[in-house]
């Protein structure tokens, strides 16, 4: 277990008047020290650890030379920040196709210091950390991530919050986002969040497509993705039905968009944790209130569309 990231929790001593120490003193009571416990504010630290979780249900797929096997082992690194109580909201990440979620740190840790429990699983199908070749199941993977929510909601990684629960991924990741999303056969109600960065709507699927669902919606591209996938995305906003908003990163690239250092990408990620943060704010939301929480960090590379609802 390690403890990475930055915050502040810390105690106040109070001491009589008549002990003046300039504008840094600490006040103190007579014959002893008496502490106030101070909540911590964001950033918060962040706890790390590892849990692996059996699905003995499903089956692992055979990866190229190395064949498969009844049951799902679900390596998970579990985010939590330091200090707050909870129960907190989950937000469950997925990786993209020969990925794996170490990748994603700097945004996965944008939400953890924000104050969310964040979950990302290893997929037995497509990370390349694993024997074999990667292969793609998007089916199975939104399937992994329900499991990943069942998983935690009895308080094994600290106490949820399950009516503030988010599923969010990147690439085929992404891709695993669109189909809970638009597909109420592969859809958790448990969820009121969904985050599908640089997805599209899987091909070889059948529908149905863009029935409604409750909850929210943010689509995230660069517009110079180098595999393609803006036009891809803008469909899986345009399927939606629900409150959405999409977030269009000039010049951005596939994978950068949403890790990288620039202020741009930064705002990116920021912009990721305003929409978990509206969304969880009020039982119910609209695309307008996104868009109104979206346009604070205000970046000019960003372009912001809301939908309708």
């Amino acid at each position: 277990m390690t403890i990475v990231g930055t915050g502040v929790a810390g105690a106040i001593l109070t001491l009589p008047a008549s002990h003046n120490l300039g504008a840094r003193h600490l006040p103190r009571s007579v014959g002893r020290y008496t502490t106030t416990r101070i909540a911590p504010l964001p950033p918060f630290k962040i706890q790390d650890e590892t849990l692996t979780l059996l699905d003995p249900s499903r089956a692992t797929p055979a990866r190229g030379s190395v064949p498969g096997h009844t049951g799902r082992d679900l390596v998970t690194i579990v985010r939590r920040p330091v200090g707050l109580p909870g129960p907190l909201p989950l937000v469950v990440f997925a990786h993209g196709w020969n990925s794996n979620p170490l990748v994603y740190e700097s945004l996965l840790d944008a939400w953890a210091e924000a104050g969310y429990i964040v979950a990302a699983p290893t997929f037995p199908d497509s990370a390349n950390t694993l024997p074999g070749s990667p292969v793609s199941d998007y089916p199975e993977q939104a399937q992994d991530m329900s499991f990943v929510i069942s998983s935690l909601r009895g308080g094994l990684a600290g106490p949820v919050d399950m009516s503030r629960i988010a599923v969010a991924g990147h690439s085929d990741g992404g891709t695993d986002v669109a189909l809970m999303a638009l597909n109420p056969r592969y859809g958790d109600p448990r969820v009121r969040a969904y985050i599908s960065l640089s997805g599209e709507i899987p091909v070889g699927l059948t529908g149905p497509w863009g029935v409604p669902v409750a909850g929210a919606l943010l689509v995230a591209v660069g517009t110079a993705d180098e595999y393609g996938l803006l036009s891809r995305s803008l469909q899986v906003f345009q399927a939606a039905v629900m409150p959405k908003v999409v977030l269009t990163l000039a010049s951005g690239d596939h994978l950068n968009t949403f890790i990288g250092d620039s202020p741009a990408e930064i705002a990116m990620r920021t912009d990721t944790v305003n929409f978990l943060h509206s969304v969880f704010s009020t039982p119910t939301t609209t695309s307008a209130q996104l868009q109104a929480a979206l346009m604070a960090t205000g970046d000019p590379a960003i372009a912001l569309q809301a939908g309708p609802g």
